[in-house]
């Protein structure tokens, strides 16, 4: 069992709102529908008019690079396509909050290199505050502004971790691999190289 309450400016989260969006592992959009009409369902309840709507699909399209896209279904978008659709989707309603839970966990190496500086230039140009939910240490410590360091058992907060300004995006920076490394020291992961394999410690 769990207690406990979500608020978001002191007020608590009772019931979906178009102020917060959440993109999956999955894109999980609908097969039935193609592009520009997956993005358009999220604002169906939005009380806004038809021409309003249209745009705003255009809009969020381009952001993520698929107007050309517009009329393909599903089926014949590559996995990065697909997941930059429902990208759009979350972000078509101009939330305040966007939660990504594991966005890029499907996806293959190169693809989710591209589509973490795709997020990035994105969440930057909306001005939309993120929550990044992911396993990929070098992930978080790329995208993040702050890295929590969670612990299961119950799961709660370990320590968090401000992702400074000498910082830089540049894996290979000694300022980003000294942060990376005390993130796996944080989760009891050894950064020496020497295990055969390195285990994240259990907690008590």
């Amino acid at each position: 069992d769990y207690d406990g309450e979500i608020r978001v400016d002191g007020q608590r989260v009772e019931r979906p709102g178009l102020d917060r969006s959440i993109v999956f592992q999955e894109h999980r959009l609908l097969p039935w529908l193609n592009v520009e009409a997956n993005v358009a369902a999220a604002l169906r309840q939005s009380g806004l008019a038809t021409a309003e709507r249209g745009q705003l699909v255009r809009d969020h399209l381009h952001l993520v690079g698929l107007e050309q896209f517009a009329k393909a279904y599903p089926a014949q978008l590559s996995g990065g396509m697909a997941q930059r659709v429902a990208i759009a989707r979350a972000l078509v309603t101009k939330p305040r909050f966007l939660l990504l839970d594991e966005p890029f966990g499907a996806l293959d190496a190169l693809t989710r290199l591209r589509l973490q500086d795709e997020l990035q230039r994105i969440v930057r140009n909306e001005g939309t505050t993120a929550v990044l939910v992911t396993h990929d240490v070098d992930e978080a410590v790329y995208l993040g502004d702050r890295i929590v360091v969670m612990h299961p058992h119950p799961g709660r907060i370990a320590t968090i971790l401000p992702v400074t300004d000498a910082v830089s995006r540049d894996r290979s920076d000694p300022n980003f691999i000294g942060l990376r490394d005390e993130v796996l020291s944080r989760l009891g992961v050894s950064r020496t190289g020497n295990d055969a394999a390195a285990e994240v410690r259990r907690s008590a």
